[in-house]
């Protein structure tokens, strides 16, 4: 077990993770960060404009280790979903 720290930032302001999450390796650590950003998106009742906005996971030497963006588009609905339509057929 590992201590990681998931700082939430944009080119303007970072929001620093003091305290970190014990987790058992990078991948659970990228599954925490998935999360928090799902999290805040589905909690943001004010649809801010998330585009240029990532969570750093740091290990406990403050080194970065794994960079995970916040997606840049938003649907509209929640259950809508992105139509895959296969080329050449």
């Amino acid at each position: 077990m590992r201590r990681y720290y998931l700082h939430i930032a944009s080119k303007l302001m970072v929001y620093a993770d003091d305290h970190g999450v014990v987790l058992s390796d990078l991948a659970a650590a990228h599954r925490c960060a998935v999360s928090v950003i799902s999290n805040c998106i589905r909690g943001d009742t004010e649809k801010q404009d998330w585009r240029g906005w990532h969570i750093e996971i740091a290990d406990d030497t403050c080194r970065p280790l794994l960079i995970v963006l916040f997606p840049t588009a938003r649907r509209t609905q929640p259950e809508q979903r992105l139509e895959v339509i296969p080329l050449g057929l």
